[in-house]
């Protein structure tokens, strides 16, 4: 009985068009639709690239020279593509935006740049180790130049933070926000599934209810199946939300996958059990409780910054506790935690909290739906 009521359930919510679209077709559109408009501001900031800098050389200078070599080295940790030039020419290409820096190079190092940005503080940067290390690294030079290399090496390690790999490993930016958000609003918007499959079981609202009424299955092993279908196919759809954020758009939200997974079945759990809890208020009709649903999803996805960025932190500074409980505040905030911070505490303390919640209205739901009692059918 179980595996028959969970076959149809399935069906019944792969036929959905309604469903299909507000879970799947609508979430995807937005994703693209905000990628569309903040792309340029993700190809700014998800990676570091190396910067063009003019060299000019006023004498000759092995060890200022070897260190320029090691920092424009092809690899993961090159900082500087160097072009070696005159005076004249190097003025003409920092005018012209093809270098952002010229570096004159003589007994010391000085740097000329045209405007103040990322770049060029960067250039900055690596002059002051230039000068830290200028005589350890000329001291080997002249006495072991095979170890040349491992002498930069520390230097290398204390400007490493403009490098590729530690600007990709986690995105910080508030723009991001919005796709943690879609991801809370996917969640919610499996509470349509949920009401929808609580519905079908209501006698006085489809004549599909009636049947079920009087077909002898116990109607917590109803509600089980039918949760558990709704829940197999807002997964899968949830999961292939992230697959084309991560792999598609190439979307910087972290790479644990193994945790956003888990994060995303709570949160489509939690959605269900909301919507079978709206879905089982009996003094409600159908179009009720839809807008119940709308109405209270709206709201708290505009509360984890899906509509305006901020105003989650606006909340966490003034009402706290009600961060604590909404559950696209902790969705959000678990994706937050996971691209951030290298620990799983946060995150946990997200899920579990989400997952308390899930347990509680289910709980309701299923208590709600035993008890419904009608005098004909």
């Amino acid at each position: 009985m179980f595996f028959r009521e969970f076959k149809y359930m399935l069906l019944s919510s792969l036929r959905s068009r309604e469903l299909i679209f507000w879970t799947l077709l609508f979430p995807f559109a937005l994703t693209t639709f905000m990628y569309m408009a903040f792309g340029d501001i993700f190809d700014r900031t998800e990676k570091f690239e190396p910067v063009p800098v003019a060299i000019v050389k006023e004498q000759d200078n092995m060890t200022l020279t070897a260190m320029l070599n090691a920092v424009s080295a092809e690899g993961d940790k090159k900082l500087l593509i160097t072009t070696y030039t005159g005076e004249k020419e190097a003025k003409k290409l920092l005018e012209e935006d093809q270098v952002k820096g010229i570096i004159y190079m003589g007994n010391k190092l000085s740097l000329t740049v045209k405007e103040s940005g990322m770049d060029e503080t960067m250039l900055q940067s690596v002059l002051k180790q230039f000068t830290k290390y200028e005589s350890l690294i000329q001291d080997t030079a002249q006495k072991h130049p095979d170890k040349i290399e491992q002498a930069v090496k520390p230097m290398q390690q204390e400007i490493s933070y403009f490098t590729k790999e530690e600007n990709t490993r986690g995105n910080q930016d508030n723009v991001v926000n919005y796709f943690y958000a879609i991801f809370a609003m996917t969640c919610l918007f499996a509470s349509f599934s949920g009401c929808a499959a609580i519905l079908q079981m209501q006698a006085n609202l489809t004549p599909l209810g009636q049947r079920r009424n009087v077909c002898g299955m116990k109607k917590s092993t109803m509600f089980v199946a039918d949760f558990a279908a709704t829940e197999l196919v807002q997964f899968v759809l949830a999961c292939a939300l992230l697959i084309y954020m991560r792999f598609v758009l190439n979307l910087q939200i972290g790479e644990r996958y193994a945790a956003i997974v888990l994060l995303l079945f709570v949160g489509t759990s939690f959605g269900i059990v909301f919507g079978m809890l709206i879905g089982s208020i009996a003094h409600l009709s159908q179009g009720g409780k839809i807008g119940v649903l709308v109405s209270s999803n709206l709201v708290l996805c505009a509360m984890s910054d899906l509509m305006i960025s901020g105003i989650k932190g606006v909340i966490e500074k003034t009402v706290p506790i009600v961060n604590d409980i909404s559950p696209a505040a902790l969705i959000t905030d678990a994706f937050y935690a996971l691209n951030v911070y290298d620990t799983y505490e946060r995150f946990f303390v997200d899920v579990l909290s989400l997952a308390g919640l899930t347990v509680l209205l289910g709980g309701i739901s299923i208590r709600r739906v035993r008890r419904n009692r009608y005098a004909s059918i």
